[in-house]
């Protein structure tokens, strides 16, 4: 179900200004005044972040804002982009970097490469005049007929990582994307004007195999050229030592560039990665060269480097890299080769416990991956980082992994890591019953800034989209993030909700449901308590999987039963048509199940045709159980 488009106008008598220079200022500059200017052969890229920032100064004052050339004699400008009125020294700058200064009569807005000027024009109108682009369908435009800002304002900005992605619905949007710094191009293509974005071209994941030199092309031929695992050729990963396996991943890889390479882009990827499993080739020479470098890595590392060597010396890709895994069974950082300076080495984290911190030394999972991230990083230039902030079994229960999101990112940042692809509920549009929509929020703003103030920047996405409310669904997260993790349980991304939320006491859960009571209550639009309900569901899956509250079994069983059957029939009406990523976890349409077994096995993964057969006699003996209580209880 599609959520209602909401741009919210709000009157606003001040604005907040980060990183300025000094106290607030005395003197100001006179927005609704100003004129916009740009350079008579300003690039496309500026005259659309001018157009920009035209369109929500228009939106924010109510007026006109005007866009002249930069030769025009006008005071009280905005200046955008490369103008006479610029002096910032980009050289050697990394794209996607801003300045924003200010005086009483002048602002200037400027950045580096492709990205840096759109960058700090969605900077200016969030940071300094209150805009915000918390979904894709919920926008922030303050209403300030007198806007003005602080004259003293003195910004200087550098990415922290040169590409961030995630995969919710709002992350496919350019808009949000653009407006808090997504820079990947997985799953949305920004336009030229807008910037462009890092394009994984032919596939992002996964490719040997898949895309490159697939079994169903050769391997009845050539079983040679896959890997030998257990004693037999097998058709799920490659040979990485045959020479003929390197001819035709560089020809394919070749032919995907030929079609897709924009020499204009700032950086462009072709990944070259294992296929999702583990048989990895045994072959004599395989096994030579992992055992060389005591890791499975070894293999990859040397397979991706020749790849790119080979694309480097056509002299027709230099803005081209190779990007391979550290993924599972070659997740080990190899002890002798390195990966080239053009070779991204993007290490996943799927193992790893979510509820602690990945530097929690007690956290046995996360202190194993924190020696491999240790080791990566000393001899890996480009290391990115695949995080996960899902539970792939149970996507609609609560994921209270809120605690280690920031300083996740911090120690990723602090270990040189260049890029992050934090992935989400990618499918949640079948399955928006979570915070999914805030993690992609609070993880775009963390991968701009991994030191923000966390619980602010929260508090305002929960207030902004659940409206007053959203500051008791604070506390509710701030009570389950308690109970992530404890002395011996773990936040993994296979999460059964029987056990998750491990030690809530009853007092704890009654407080949750007063807390999504009183959220409710101070709801002032339908959108808001739309969106209250939808987020609601993970909680009452939680309920429902641990019988809690009024899933309890500890009243009649008609109550309990009715209990489910209504979660079930709000997951159906809010859209929910997937409880997990796999393909048997599609929602079934069995009242018998619904009504009596765990909410995990609410799945077409159990759809054995026993529960169609007897599933009239029991939507009988539910109706009869239905009036019975209403006999007995005509005024409940």
């Amino acid at each position: 179900m599609k959520k209602l488009i909401s741009i919210i106008l709000c009157a606003v008598l001040s604005v907040s200004v980060f990183a300025v220079t000094g106290s607030a200022a005395e003197a100001v500059f006179d927005v609704t005044k100003s004129f916009i200017v740009i350079d008579e052969n300003a690039s496309i890229t500026d005259n659309y972040a001018a157009e920009r920032l035209k369109y929500y100064l228009d939106k924010i004052t109510g007026g006109d804002i005007e866009i002249l050339p930069d030769s025009e004699d006008a005071q009280f400008v905005i200046s955008v982009g490369a103008t006479d009125r610029s002096d910032a020294d980009f050289s050697g700058a990394d794209d996607g970097s801003y300045i924003i200064t200010s005086t009483a009569d002048e602002i200037i807005i400027d950045g580096a490469g492709n990205k840096g000027t759109i960058n700090g024009v969605y900077a200016f109108l969030e940071k300094i005049c209150g805009c915000h682009w918390y979904e894709s369908e919920v926008i922030i435009i303050p209403e300030n007929a007198q806007l003005t800002v602080p004259a003293d304002i003195d910004v200087e900005y550098t990415p922290f990582f040169e590409y961030t992605e995630t995969d919710t619905a709002s992350s496919r949007d350019p808009e949000f994307s653009l407006a808090n710094g997504l820079t990947g191009g997985i799953y949305k293509n920004l336009t030229a004007e807008q910037g462009g974005d890092v394009d994984y071209l032919g596939g992002a994941s996964h490719t040997l195999t898949g895309l490159y030199c697939n079994p169903s092309v050769y391997f009845e031929d050539h079983p040679e050229y896959f890997a030998l695992h257990g004693g037999a050729r097998v058709t799920s990963q490659l040979c990485l030592t045959n020479e003929d396996v390197k001819d035709i991943v560089t020809a394919e890889a070749l032919a995907v560039l030929e079609k897709q390479h924009k020499p204009e882009a700032t950086m462009q990827i072709l990944s070259i990665t294992q296929a999702d499993n583990s048989e990895y080739c045994q072959c004599e020479s395989c096994a030579a060269l992992d055992n060389a470098n005591g890791s499975h890595a070894g293999t990859m590392i040397t397979f991706a480097n020749e790849i790119a060597r080979r694309v480097k010396a056509t002299g027709k890709y230099d803005n081209v890299v190779i990007d391979t895994f550290a993924y599972q069974y070659t997740r080990t950082a190899p002890t002798n080769v390195v990966p080239r300076d053009d070779v991204i080495v993007r290490l996943c984290s799927i193992e790893c416990c979510f509820g602690h911190t990945l530097d929690d030394p007690k956290c046995r999972p996360n202190a194993e991956f924190m020696k491999d991230l240790e080791d990566w990083s000393k001899i890996c230039d480009r290391l990115y980082i695949w995080s996960y902030n899902l539970n792939t079994d149970e996507s609609a229960n609560i994921y209270a992994n809120f605690g280690t999101m920031q300083r996740n990112t911090q120690i990723f940042y602090e270990h040189n890591v260049k890029g992050i692809y934090q992935q989400g509920v990618f499918y949640i549009s079948e399955c928006d019953a979570e915070f999914g929509e805030m993690k992609t929020y609070l993880l775009s703003k963390l991968m701009q800034d991994p030191y923000l103030d966390f619980d602010a920047e929260m508090l305002g996405y929960l207030k902004g989209v659940y409206g007053p409310g959203g500051e008791h669904l604070k506390e509710f997260i701030d009570i389950v993030t308690d109970h992530a993790v404890n002395g011996l349980k773990h936040l993994y991304i296979r999460e059964d909700s029987r056990f998750s939320l491990p030690g809530m006491m009853p007092w704890e859960v009654k407080r949750c449901d007063e807390l999504w009571a009183l959220a409710k209550e101070k709801a002032e639009t339908e959108e808001q308590l739309a969106q209250i309900n939808r987020s609601e569901l993970c909680w009452r899956y939680w309920k429902c999987a641990n019988k809690r509250s009024e899933f309890s079994l500890l009243q009649s069983l008609y109550l309990q039963m009715k209990a489910n059957r209504e979660l079930y029939a709000d997951l159906v009406e809010m859209g929910v048509t997937r409880m997990g990523e796999m393909p048997g976890h599609i929602l079934s349409d069995n009242d018998l199940r619904h009504m009596t077994r765990r909410i995990y096995t609410w799945i077409t993964l159990y759809d054995e045709p026993i529960w169609d057969a007897i599933n009239p006699i029991a939507l009988t003996f539910y109706n009869v159980l239905e009036k019975i209580y209403n006999f007995l209880h005509p005024f409940a």
